[in-house]
């Protein structure tokens, strides 16, 4: 997006809420079936593209105040829109990985959502995808998450 004019706030939304390009998009796994062939995939965005996403339509009109309730972790997303700071705040638990930057990183996703960023991934259908598995977790997708989601919105599949 250029920046050769400022934008009004409404604009500005329009801007943070396009859909990322599908080459931008992974999957994680939700849950397996019993037998470990399948699993249900689930699309989602990682935190630096939420950034730069923020970077690009905002340059330095947002911020973030991230506080700790028990064992979630609120994030506070302020954007500067039409001169007034607009707030909306989102939390997440720690995660398996990093558990506490897991969290922080996960709570600004779910806070971005709440001005429109990435929520079309929200309305990707769930899909049942062939796996490999070892011990019983997760190792890869052996199909294409991306050709399940096609065949699930054809009228011909």
């Amino acid at each position: 997006m250029a920046k050769s004019k400022q934008l009004s706030g409404l604009d500005k939304m329009f801007e943070l809420s396009k859909p990322f390009d599908k080459k931008d998009i992974q999957w994680r796994v939700q849950r397996l079936t019993k037998d470990g062939t399948a699993g249900l995939a689930l699309a989602y965005i990682n935190v630096r593209q939420v950034q730069d996403r923020l970077n690009e339509v905002m340059g330095t009109d947002w911020q973030t105040k991230h506080e700790v309730f028990g064992a979630k972790t609120i994030c506070s997303l302020g954007l500067k829109l039409d001169e007034e700071w607009v707030w909306r705040s989102d939390g997440a638990g720690d995660t398996q990985f990093e558990a506490d930057k897991g969290a922080i990183s996960d709570s600004l996703k779910r806070a971005a959502v709440s001005f429109g960023i990435g929520r079309h991934l929200y309305d990707l259908p769930s899909v049942w995808i062939k796996c490999e598995t070892y011990n019983g977790k997760f190792k890869r997708w052996t199909e294409d998450p991306w050709d399940k989601v096609r065949q699930s919105n054809s009228d011909f599949s």
